[in-house]
């Protein structure tokens, strides 16, 4: 026998009595399955409720909510059922209810909105237990698009239109504007909010777009060849918006600015900042040069080629290259430099040769070592990467 879904017709309704009429399990789980329920069973893109069914004075969680190919609601539970076919009480967490309710419901009203304003099709949807999602066939979104879209959802919370469940005769579904086409044949609940959504859905929804809240697009990405849009209503919305607001005002109280002056703070301190880089790195060029000269001098070209090995202090990968590529700009060095990362305590190596060198393979001098645990590679002029600690660079040149 099909469970009652008293959701269908009261979605704000949070408790109910029942009667137990099968003492069973989901999928190794114990459950119970009621003649009528409230609990909302995962499907569609919306979560479960949670809540507990109460007998006497025992109280059993159920943790979940299933629909099973019979139609029965599977009131998964945390314990096993001791109870047998009886009378009880069903209560669902009222918070999760009504965050579901306003997440669903801003679901269809911003599908509405992109199917209008960026002609996007919602593939499909996920309400999500922090954030939710909607799936586009929109190969690129722009974001302008998506903030009009956007907007004309929150017109329509602001105006607090109905939000009208029905279920239609085959005749009047065939008269209805309907977004997608329904996933069944028989029993179709169509939510309809006038001038903007009329969807099939057996999700739980809001009496009223003035109840959905604030709806927020927070991100978009690419996903499976479309586009993924996340989005937060309600309460979520407000909350991540005072969040970010905190911070904000954390990061105007550091700058000494206003809110609304961050931006041009941060702008003008990476304008700060590359300039310094850029000094930096000058400075720094002009040291490694200095240095290369000076190792020049301290060694001579001689008969052959002339192998420098130097250790440098605190020096990352960029100081490295350019170190090397400064000593082998004489044609008869092979120049090894190398600096411990402090972290993980490998030898950072970059490998060179000057243009006289042709026998000598820096990529080769780099594989020889790979099988005992050195990374790297390169071409036979250049190479570089990491010689483990147990690895001395004078030991290995």
């Amino acid at each position: 026998m099909a469970t009652e879904k008293l959701y269908w017709k009261d979605a704000f309704a949070t408790e109910v009595d029942a009667r137990v009429v099968a003492v069973a399990d989901w999928k190794g789980t114990p459950s119970v399955v009621l003649d009528r329920t409230v609990f909302y069973p995962e499907g569609g893109g919306q979560l479960a409720d949670r809540g507990a069914l109460v007998v006497g004075d025992a109280s059993v969680p159920v943790v979940d909510v299933q629909v099973d190919d019979e139609g029965r609601i599977h009131h998964v539970l945390a314990a096993p059922w001791a109870h047998g076919e009886t009378t009880v009480r069903g209560a669902i967490e009222v918070a999760r209810r009504r965050d579901f309710m306003s997440q669903h419901t801003g679901q269809h009203l911003l599908s509405a909105a992109l199917a209008v304003v960026c002609k996007g099709e919602t593939v499909s949807s996920r309400l999500g237990a922090e954030s939710s999602t909607i799936d586009l066939d929109l190969v690129t979104l722009d974001p302008r698009a998506l903030a009009d879209a956007e907007a004309l959802v929150n017109e329509r919370v602001l105006a607090d239109l109905d939000v009208v469940v029905t279920f239609p005769t085959s005749d009047e579904l065939r008269a209805l504007p309907l977004r997608r086409a329904p996933k069944v044949s028989e029993g179709i609940r169509v939510v309809t909010v006038a001038g903007l959504d009329c969807s099939p859905c057996g999700g739980t929804h809001c009496a009223r777009t003035g109840q959905v809240g604030w709806v927020h697009a927070t991100g978009i990405e690419r996903y499976k060849g479309g586009t993924r849009v996340t989005f937060l209503a309600g309460a979520r919305a407000h909350a991540d918006a005072t969040r970010k607001e905190a911070v904000l005002r954390d990061l105007a109280r550091e700058l000494t600015c206003g809110v609304l002056d961050v931006g041009a703070a941060v702008g003008k301190l990476r304008s700060d900042l590359r300039s310094k880089t850029d000094a930096f790195a000058a400075t720094r060029g002009e040291l490694l040069r200095l240095v290369a000269e000076r190792v020049h001098r301290e060694r001579p070209p001689g008969a052959g080629p002339t192998r420098i090995v130097l250790h440098r202090e605190q020096e990352d990968l960029g100081g490295l290259r350019s170190l090397a590529a400064a000593l082998a700009a004489r044609p008869d060095v092979i120049a090894f430099v190398g600096a411990r990362d402090p972290e993980k305590g490998d030898l950072l190596v970059v490998v060179e040769r000057g243009s006289g060198v042709t026998e000598f393979d820096c990529g080769k001098w780099f594989k020889e070592r790979l099988a005992r645990g050195a990374r790297g590679g390169g071409r036979p002029e250049r190479a570089e990467g990491r010689l483990p600690p147990s690895m001395s660079l004078e030991e290995e040149t």
